[in-house]
């Protein structure tokens, strides 16, 4: 069985990915925003499989001292990790800044993944066969990534800036994939599913929570996937990224950019 981090576990995909995980009798780390959103998602997956071996986490991902503390601390705190699932999103409506001032769709989906799988690479190290799961979306192929506008300075719109960070999701997990070979690094869709974020985004329904977490789980734990690394998934098949996301020359250029981003808080942890 396999240790398993999740980011934002606490409703949604996020938390469905969890249970289906629990079930199968895998130790959890429930990533919340929170302490109390943490707990209240322990027990939910509790009251469903009463022996989960559960353990929590927090950090406001909008925050990247905390997304360091929180990856200190996990790395004192296990003795390996098998699998980080970067699942966490947002989708925000109208232009805000994050802690750090960077703009929030950008500094919660790409940015403090980015930070927290950097800081975890000497725990997944320990593992056998580590293995990173980025949430991407079918999205990502309308995605751009603008150098010269990266924080959506100029004529922000909800969903450009959404679809861009999940391009910037998927460019991530392929430059983690051949940068760090020891471990698998994929990213994927997991549908459109009927979520908190789907609602505010689009107004519209969507595939059940269930049907969003299987690919994420596939990802996570199939043996049909171990040694498959830098590809990206939709219902637990591999199939083609856009153009751009395959583009290594930007996915350096992102991942230096990146580090930059976060460069006050890369001491490694573990």
């Amino acid at each position: 069985m396999k240790t398993i981090l999740i980011t934002g576990a606490t409703d949604g995909i996020g938390l469905e990915t969890a249970r289906q995980l629990a079930r199968q009798g895998h130790e959890l780390v429930l990533h919340g925003r929170n302490e109390e959103k943490a707990a209240r998602a322990s027990a939910a997956i509790r009251a469903t499989v009463p022996d989960a071996r559960l353990h929590t986490a927090y950090a406001n991902l909008a925050d990247l001292a905390a997304v360091a503390r929180m990856a200190h601390e996990l790395s004192a705190r296990l003795p390996q990790l098998d699998v980080l699932i970067n699942n966490a999103g947002v989708y925000m409506t109208e232009r805000k800044l994050s802690h750090d001032g960077f703009e929030m769709t950008l500094a919660v989906n790409h940015l403090a993944h980015f930070l927290l799988t950097d800081l975890l690479l000497p725990l997944l190290k320990r593992s056998a066969a580590p293995r990173v799961v980025t949430v991407s979306s079918m999205v990502h192929g309308s995605g751009r990534i603008e150098f010269d506008n990266i924080n959506s300075e100029r004529g922000f719109n909800g969903y450009h800036a959404y679809s861009n960070s999940k391009l910037a999701n998927a460019l991530f997990a392929n430059e983690l994939a051949r940068r760090e070979p020891w471990l698998t690094s994929n990213s994927l869709h997991p549908g459109v599913i009927g979520t908190k974020l789907l609602h505010a985004a689009f107004s519209m329904q969507g595939d059940s929570v269930a049907s969003g977490a299987r690919t994420s789980v596939y990802l996570a734990t199939s043996p049909e996937v171990a040694g498959v690394t830098g590809r990206y998934f939709d219902n637990c098949a591999e199939t083609a990224a856009a153009a751009q996301a395959l583009d290594r020359q930007l996915a350096q250029r992102l991942w230096a950019w990146s580090e930059r981003a976060v460069g006050g808080f890369l001491t490694p942890a573990g």
